[in-house]
């Protein structure tokens, strides 16, 4: 009987982190961003961005504070905004600033706002 115990306890602390989701998490970070559409490669759109002073394109999004930060460096000048979140589904996030909606796609990995699709790294 204790054994059969044991295996249980030890089959659920193995098996729970396979359901693990986004949810578990309080923060997401969206980097490295990168046009498919104009660009091959994330180094290329980079490399294309830098040339035109953009060196940093960064979001944070706080799950919990239901908060989106953006994180921007232009031309050496920081630019930090606040967005909000306004819908977190399994399989998107919204984000609205009152004016436009930007949607994270968490099972493709993509930043979408307006006509552009981004792909991205989400961590």
């Amino acid at each position: 009987m204790k054994k059969l115990l044991g295996i249980v306890v030890l089959g659920l602390l193995l098996c729970s982190n396979a359901f693990a989701g986004w949810f578990d998490k309080d923060k997401i970070k969206v980097t490295k961003c990168w046009n498919p559409s104009k660009f091959n490669s994330y180094k290329e759109d980079e490399k294309y961005s830098s040339e035109n002073g953009l060196t940093r394109w960064e979001w944070e999004l706080k799950l919990k504070e239901k908060i989106a930060i953006r994180i921007m460096e232009i031309n050496g000048q920081l630019k930090i905004d606040k967005f909000i979140i306004k819908i977190i589904t399994d399989e998107f996030i919204i984000v609205t600033d009152n004016m436009t909606d930007m949607q994270f796609d968490l099972k493709n990995n993509a930043y979408i706002a307006l006509e552009t699709q981004l792909k991205c790294k989400f961590k």
